[in-house]
């Protein structure tokens, strides 16, 4: 082919897959098939240099910028890194930095790159004043609203110097697949992958929705006049100060060496619980740093290092179906069982029928998966040139799989409903939750008891569970006298739990269980629920427009309010808490939770902790009080031990709560 009509070719590809992830946030071309069409771009316009034009996408640097936000220009330019996925491509680079650096001795550090959304914060007097994205480069969008709700952002720090911290926001595998199983639960689209869910949410309009989808932040330079003389000081220096930094090497010297890092986060890296697409070795010395330069977008000291998607090739055995506690029915694509990044593969979901019929995927097909950015593997496509031929399209099933009711769309929702409230599958998924561990944590009760109660026309509501009695529970078959007492026992200890975790239980549409203690902080009891307006309810923290609607229309509901007076007769505990006030034991005291606790779970802890007047942090900083350590601590009790912290026991924390009071 002509060079000039290629050139022209990966030109609009390229600007065609950043117009779609900029101003869409759609991904549609992988990373990995990014880098190689832009890899390309580049080898055809270095030997044609007479072809290169001003809007070839390799003469600027992509942009997040929005109409919708204030703009700040950066102090330093928040330029794009070169990467390879191939580790001649480290020795290459290496060599290039001796080059550039003649006869000097140079040392690596080499990190974990995370994949998110790139960030500089601002403090000034010790306090978080500005969030800029990346933006053009030059120039991004201020959201510091949103970022201020990032828990792992500290909003004050211990120096009153200015401070300029550049890092990544991020969404881990567990919040991004909470959110996307409430999108699903709601008929909405869920999202593609934690890095686009990521990048949208930094934008939103709502601060108390980027709250609610739990965003996280990693520190990965220092920027400025309170820079040391080293990389590697400027981030022990961020770890001091409280902050979540990246996950890093210590001080390497040769291109084996730094090949020997990637070869070790090759496979170590799907156990992360946040997605990592590559290691980014950098310069140590920020003097050679500097000397080094940069090139017209790129800095020479730096070199991201990418790894491959892993994708696997497995049949589609069948199309199944699952119907959530709010109706929605969701497809399930039950696959040949393949290897795929450590774990074997056999279950894929596929969201919604709108996404089976894109895919266009048939019972009987070849399919490839990816495991890249989601907890659930996901269909990149139908090879069609291995379809059989008597193979049929899938279609939406018209009935319901388990009570057999006709299926329904509601105004504007991709999901397909049951809308039967009696539907067994419904109700067995909604008694489920509701004694889940997160909520009113019945552990004497799971699926295989409540399918057996529903049988027996036992159980309709979670009221229900109030009235059990041992008679009742011995006329199901294999329950013995015992486990009766056993299953009443649990019942009985969950009439005493906190507000928070029976509104969690309670099912509502979009309220999590964050959201839960935000209203059992706010009210007397649950009744006042019934009485708050809309307006009243956005005023709440995490509490946004659709989360109050939720609410409002499920305690304006006369059959909700009937099965909640039946567990108050049943003495449910139904009463707020309240913050704890600031004469409380742990007022102002910041415990961090490591290791595995031998009389109570970290969950009880910190509610512990909680009721008591402390919080409870992720990460341990100058600002931790203590360290709670259990069994098997890890790299939180060695930090903790660096900075000088008060480390306990589980014992030495009750004995804390106990004299404190």
């Amino acid at each position: 082919m002509i060079p000039a009509h290629e050139i022209d070719r990966l030109r609009q590809h390229i600007s065609d897959a950043d117009k779609a992830y900029y101003a869409k946030g759609i991904s549609s071309l992988s990373d990995y098939q990014y880098d190689t069409l832009y890899a390309e771009l580049v080898t055809l316009e270095t030997a044609h240099p007479n072809l290169i034009s001003k809007d070839s996408p390799t003469q600027r640097i992509g942009s997040d910028i929005s109409a919708d936000f204030p703009k700040a220009k950066h102090s330093q330019p928040m330029m794009s890194i070169d990467n390879t996925y191939s580790s001649q491509g480290i020795i290459d680079w290496v060599d290039r930095v001796n080059k550039g650096l003649p006869l000097e001795s140079i040392e690596y550090c080499a990190e974990l790159k995370v994949d998110g959304i790139a960030i500089t914060l601002h403090y000034h007097d010790g306090l978080l004043t500005q969030a800029v994205t990346r933006g053009d480069g030059a120039t991004g969008d201020i959201v510091t609203k949103n970022i201020r709700t990032i828990k792992s952002i500290p909003l004050s720090i211990n120096q009153k110097d200015p401070l300029e911290v550049r890092g990544e926001v991020f969404m881990t595998y567990a919040s991004f697949d909470a959110l996307n199983k409430s999108l699903v639960e709601e008929g909405r689209e869920p999202m593609q992958n934690p890095r686009n869910t990521t990048a949208g949410t930094i934008k939103h309009s709502d601060p108390k929705e980027v709250s609610r989808r739990k965003l996280s932040f990693c520190a990965y330079a220092l920027v400025g006049e309170s820079a040391a003389f080293s990389h590697l000081e400027n981030m022990e220096k961020l770890d001091t100060l409280g902050f979540s930094t990246v996950i890093r090497s210590l001080l390497l010297s040769s291109a084996d060496a730094i090949t020997a890092y990637l070869a070790k986060w090759e496979s170590q890296r799907n156990t992360l619980p946040f997605p990592v697409d590559g290691v980014v070795i950098k310069v140590n010395s920020l003097d050679q740093q500097v000397r080094l330069g940069t090139t017209s977008k790129s800095p020479r000291f730096v070199i991201a290092y990418k790894y491959a998607p892993e994708t696997a090739i497995t049949t589609l055995l069948a199309l199944d179906t699952q119907v959530g506690r709010t109706g929605v029915i969701t497809p399930v694509a039950r696959m040949a069982s393949v290897l795929l990044a450590g774990t074997t593969i056999r279950n894929a979901t596929l969201h919604n029928f709108d996404e089976v019929a894109r895919l266009d995927i048939r019972v009987g097909d070849t399919v490839e998966i990816e495991k890249g950015g989601e907890i659930i593997p996901k269909i990149l496509r139908v090879l069609l040139e291995k379809r059989l031929p008597n193979s049929l399209p899938s279609v939406p099933p018209p009935h319901c799989p388990t009570c057999k009711s006709a299926t329904v769309r509601l105004g504007g929702e991709v999901a397909l409903r049951c809308v039967n409230a009696a539907c067994p599958a419904q109700r067995s998924a909604y008694l489920e939750h509701f004694v889940c561990r997160g909520a009113m944590n019945i552990d004497s009760i799971g699926p295989s008891l409540i399918e057996r109660l529903l049988e027996k026309n036992l159980l309709h509501t979670p009221a229900d569970l109030y009235e059990l009695t041992t008679e009742k529970l011995l006329t199901l078959d294999r329950l013995g006298e015992k486990s009766a007492a056993n299953i009443l026992a649990g019942i009985a200890l969950s009439k005493n739990n906190s507000l928070d975790r029976l509104i969690f239980g309670l099912g509502i549409r979009m309220v999590g269980a964050q959201a839960a203690k935000v209203l059992a902080r706010s009210v007397t009891d649950i009744t006042s629920l019934y009485t708050m307006s809309l307006e009243e309810l956005t005023r709440l923290e995490m509490i946004g427009d659709t989360v109050a609607e939720s609410l409002h229309t499920y305690f304006k509901n006369p059959d909700n309010k009937e099965m909640i007076s039946h567990l108050i007769s049943h003495g449910v505990n139904v009463a707020g808490t309240p913050p704890a006030s600031g004469t409380s034991g742990l007022s102002g005291k910041t415990f961090v939770l490591t290791g595995t606790l031998a009389t109570v779970t970290r969950e009880e802890a910190t509610r512990l902790i909680e009721a008591h007047g402390g919080k409870v942090s992720s990460s341990v900083s100058k600002k931790t009080s203590y360290v709670v350590a259990g069994e098997e601590a890890g790299s939180k009790l060695v930090k903790a031990k660096e900075l000088g912290i008060s480390i306990v026991t589980e014992e030495e924390l009750m004995l804390l709560v106990s004299t404190k009071d």
